[in-house]
């Protein structure tokens, strides 16, 4: 048995993605930092930044779909599918089992750093 399957037996993963293993090798305390690189990124350091904060706010209200976002924001779907797809690959945003109209929810991780999203969405407004 070659080392790799021997790990991949004793964690119990067969799984090629390392995704799983890196997160659970890092504490809590880099986890949060990632998440405060990642905010201030999304909201601070990119363009569409000041849109991506009107989407969490709208979704702070009530889940919303895609379409429901671009009437209430007034902006083009693609532009608002663009800013979902970036805010769920941060870990910011998660979809409902829907693909027809699928809703989108706020994270619980993300909601643990609601504060510093406040800091954040105070400097770009």
């Amino acid at each position: 048995m070659n080392h790799t399957a021997h790990v991949d037996e004793l964690v119990g993963e067969t799984d090629s993605s390392n995704t799983d293993v890196e997160m659970s090798l890092t504490t809590p305390s880099q986890q949060a930092k990632s998440m405060e690189k990642a905010l201030w990124y999304l909201f601070a350091g990119s363009r569409g930044g000041a849109n991506r904060v009107r989407i969490v706010k709208e979704l702070a209200d009530q889940p919303r779909n895609a379409n429901e976002l671009a009437d209430e924001l007034d902006l083009n779907y693609n532009t608002i599918d663009h800013h979902l797809d970036m805010l769920e690959e941060h870990n910011v945003v998660e979809p409902s089992d829907h693909d027809y109209g699928k809703l989108y929810f706020l994270t619980d991780q993300f909601e643990q750093h609601s504060d510093t999203f406040e800091t954040i969405s105070e400097k770009v407004s």
